[in-house]
């Protein structure tokens, strides 16, 4: 009887312990969670195309600007090209808002900001007098434009700016005339050049044949009398003083 009883005891002991280990064992067939990888949501974040705002006032082109001549003869934008309504998240995008006549444009480079312009509108000539630069959409430039009619010069400051405290790092300043510089005409251009001058390279032409001695007698009996004082045909004559 004892017997049966210690073999009772070791039976339930021998059950009780595969039953908890196999507790502590995960299922073959449960899914098994896997940690994600260092930096796997930073670069899906990356990855993620950004969108354009839609700001209110603003058309939006992806065609680029149209350029314009001034009355100085400078190319200006004077429009833009390829209107969308609703602008897409790659490529480079413009946004423009015209308030009489003053404009603004904005450019987006892939959803992220590139550069903020504004200026105001001369017979539909966009002139501009004010930038801001962006890199990884923080302000890093800034230009003011100064136009004087007077001297017709535009004076142009830029500011680089740290992008992280936004303090000015470096300042520089010069100007640009309005009128576009003139470029010498080259040797093509020149009006006053003459493909004939190349005639001095040519083969000089062949003597005249000596006359015969009655001709060279009458040529000489000719030549002696048109050197006579009073003759048309000589120096002292109507056509050589012409």
């Amino acid at each position: 009887m004892k017997r049966r009883s210690t073999l009772a005891f070791l039976a339930f002991t021998l059950f009780a312990a595969a039953c908890s280990s196999d507790d502590g064992k995960p299922s073959a067939t449960a899914p098994t969670a896997v940690a994600p990888a260092p930096g796997a949501a930073g670069a899906d974040e990356e990855a993620r195309p950004v969108k354009v705002p839609i700001l209110e006032g603003y058309k939006y082109y992806v065609g680029g600007p149209v350029m314009g001549k001034d009355a100085y003869g400078r190319y200006r934008i004077s429009d833009f090209q390829g209107e969308v309504q609703q602008p897409p998240s790659r490529g480079m995008v413009f946004g423009v808002r015209r308030d009489a006549d003053r404009m603004e444009y904005r450019v987006w480079g892939n959803g992220k900001l590139l550069a903020v312009h504004k200026g105001v509108l001369r017979n539909g000539i966009f002139w501009q007098d004010y930038v801001e630069g962006y890199r990884d959409e923080m302000l890093v430039a800034r230009e003011h434009h100064t136009h004087n009619d007077a001297e017709a010069l535009t004076t142009v400051k830029t500011e680089d700016l740290d992008p992280k405290t936004g303090e000015s790092i470096r300042v520089r300043e010069y100007s640009v005339s309005y009128k576009p510089p003139v470029i010498p005409p080259g040797p093509e251009e020149d009006p006053g050049f003459d493909d004939d001058d190349d005639d001095d390279d040519a083969a000089p032409a062949a003597p005249s044949p000596t006359p015969p001695p009655s001709a060279g007698r009458a040529a000489s009996s000719s030549s002696s009398s048109s050197s006579k004082p009073g003759s048309s045909s000589g120096p002292g004559g109507i056509t050589g003083g012409l």
